[in-house]
């Protein structure tokens, strides 16, 4: 079993499971519970893992309707800790009172070792962000690329042309998954055809879900249309209007294969190696995809609306950050600084880190902005390329350098995107777990 709070294996002796409700209350947890925060202590005080940290809070409302935070913190190695969990069901969600938590936790453990806070871009985390940089700017501030992805997806989707479909399509997975008699010979005739998954519905919080029940729609186009002709006694006029109709299977499929790339995408951007340079190539990536529209059948303002939702969105994920961390990605150096306000840009924002997060004067950050030229010319040392886009390689590439070269400053710099984590779905998957584990009939802990 995985303890939630260090994510290591903890060891289920049979002690623990020939206990009872009371001793595993009052002994075996609490027992637990003090190891997991010794071993916390030891990460968080130990100087070679606990630097560049990144502090990630994201809330949850749980099966009780408890509104639950989570706050973890993300090592460079990509080990994630559950700092502290709080049921603020009880407590005003302004962004001063968040704020008020993590500068308990960051004072805590040591500014220092903080690089980055990540969190959802709600108006109250939105402010708490911004009030912990006024009190510790020498954070980099980072909005859950994960989240950022999926409201886009989401903005794309809110056309009433998409909103149709996917009412049409969901009410044939309604109609199939609440009828027993349907549902079987719909089965069999798929089994018949060699298609094995079924209708999948869709959760309204998990957009790429959405995806999915489209996609299970598109496969059993031929065994629905097949249903229709045999069984059309078993269904409603409704469902049979929804499967007759030709043009919805081929705008479903068009539909399906414009949101294939930001399932993809979003499925990625929430991996543990991901960086803030990832983030704008999945970003540059998705720009490609959208080109890909005009050589479809969707309706022109459809189409129009995919673009401005795109684009409206392209300023919140094309931070500076992003900018500079795709910069010292040495494979797409030349792609950011070839246009002149993003090179300027890049020595701004790099300048403004130096000088707020290593406490430099403009003078002391003279070296940074030549080793930022030399970098952009690919003079020596930093005329080595790396053998691929890898986290480990590319942290390996910058280390390379310090140790070439120990009077260059820039791979100080570079390394600090590099260990920053930019999405929050470890909190996400902390608050599910808990409601998991934190339920009557597995755990009986109230019995």
């Amino acid at each position: 079993m995985q303890c939630l709070m260090c994510c290591t294996e903890l060891d289920a002796t049979s002690s623990h499971y020939g206990a009872g409700a009371y001793v595993l209350r009052t002994t075996l947890l609490n027992a637990v519970l003090a190891d997991v925060k010794l071993k916390q202590i030891s990460w968080m005080t130990n100087s070679n893992m606990a630097y560049h940290l990144t502090l990630t809070l994201d809330g949850w409302s749980n099966s009780k309707m408890e509104s639950v935070y989570s706050w973890n913190i993300i090592f460079p190695s990509r080990k994630v800790i559950l700092l502290r969990a709080d049921n603020l069901s009880d407590v005003s969600h302004t962004g001063e009172n968040l704020y008020a938590m993590i500068i308990e936790e960051i004072t805590k453990w040591g500014k220092d070792r903080f690089a980055a806070i990540v969190t959802d871009n709600a108006r109250n985390m939105v402010k708490t962000r911004r009030l912990v940089l006024k009190q510790f700017p020498h954070l980099i501030e980072v909005r859950c690329m994960m989240h950022a992805f999926s409201t886009t997806m989401a903005s794309v989707m809110g056309h009433p042309f998409a909103q149709k479909l996917v009412t049409r399509a969901q009410s044939l997975v309604t109609f199939f998954r609440a009828s027993h008699q349907p549902l079987a010979f719909l089965q069999k005739l798929a089994n018949n055809m060699g298609i094995r998954r079924m209708l999948i519905t869709s959760n309204k919080t998990r957009f790429t879900s959405v995806h999915a029940s489209l996609e299970s729609v598109v496969r059993l186009q031929s065994a629905l249309q097949e249903m229709a002709r045999q069984h059309s006694q078993l269904l409603s006029k409704a469902v049979l209007a929804v499967i007759n109709d030709d043009m919805f299977f081929v705008s479903l499929k068009q539909v399906c294969k414009l949101l294939e790339p930001f399932t993809l995408v979003i499925a990625t951007v929430q991996a543990a190696r991901t960086t803030l340079a990832d983030v704008m190539r999945y970003w540059l990536f998705l720009a490609r995809q959208m080109h890909s529209l005009g050589e479809g059948s969707l309706p022109v303002p459809f189409k129009a609306h995919c673009f401005v939702a795109y684009n409206l969105r392209h300023e919140e994920i094309v931070s500076a950050q992003c900018k500079l961390a795709l910069f010292f990605h040495p494979l797409y150096r030349d792609a950011v600084s070839i246009r002149k306000e993003n090179w300027i840009e890049v020595q701004r924002t790099a300048g403004t880190l130096w000088k707020t997060g290593y406490n430099k004067t403009d003078i002391e950050s003279q070296p940074l902005m030549t080793d930022l030229k030399r970098y952009k010319m690919h003079e020596e040392p930093f005329d080595l390329m790396p053998l691929d886009g890898e986290l480990g390689t590319l942290k390996l590439y910058w280390k390379t350098i310090a140790a070439t070269d120990s009077s260059v400053q820039l791979p100080q710099l570079a390394l600090l995107f590099l260990d920053i984590k930019p999405h929050a779905a470890d909190p996400e998957k902390t608050v599910s777990l808990m409601g998991w584990y934190d339920s009557a009939r597995r755990n009986q802990l109230m019995s």
